[in-house]
């Protein structure tokens, strides 16, 4: 956050704290997605470590150090984007386990459509919302 001067500035305590508390529901809700299928990993991956970077250099440190989502926000930091092989495998695993949850796991019920919505979501999100990249 650069003003007319080029200079820093560091957004104030309110704000920071607003960030460091999206970036953590962000970072709760990637989680969750790597055991709820339909509900995406990395937008919320990248979410959380573009609310990190702009409050918490310590926060953001550690998310890019984290075994199971910092590969994921490096590589888009460094790209700018998604493969769209990447996001193809994202997709159709996505897709099976939505599906498989969905129809196999659940019985009918408002959940299964609710898990089948969230499924439709997430795709489009992640077709959509995330810039595709060269290799």
């Amino acid at each position: 956050m650069d003003n007319d001067n080029g200079v820093e500035r560091r957004p104030g305590r309110v704000t920071r704290g607003l960030y460091i508390a999206g970036g953590t529901l962000a970072l709760g809700l990637a989680f969750l997605g790597i055991f709820l299928p339909g509900l995406p990993v990395t937008p919320f991956a990248l979410l959380a470590g573009w609310l990190y970077a702009r409050s918490s250099d310590k926060l953001y440190h550690w998310l890019l150090g984290n075994k199971y989502l910092g590969p994921k926000v490096r590589a888009y930091r460094e790209k700018g984007g998604v493969t769209r092989r990447g996001k193809v495998s994202v997709l159709l695993l996505m897709g099976g386990m939505v599906l498989f949850s969905a129809l196999i796991v659940l019985p009918p019920s408002p959940m299964r459509y609710l898990v089948l919505g969230l499924g439709v979501v997430g795709a489009f999100v992640v077709w959509f919302w995330v810039p595709t990249v060269e290799k």
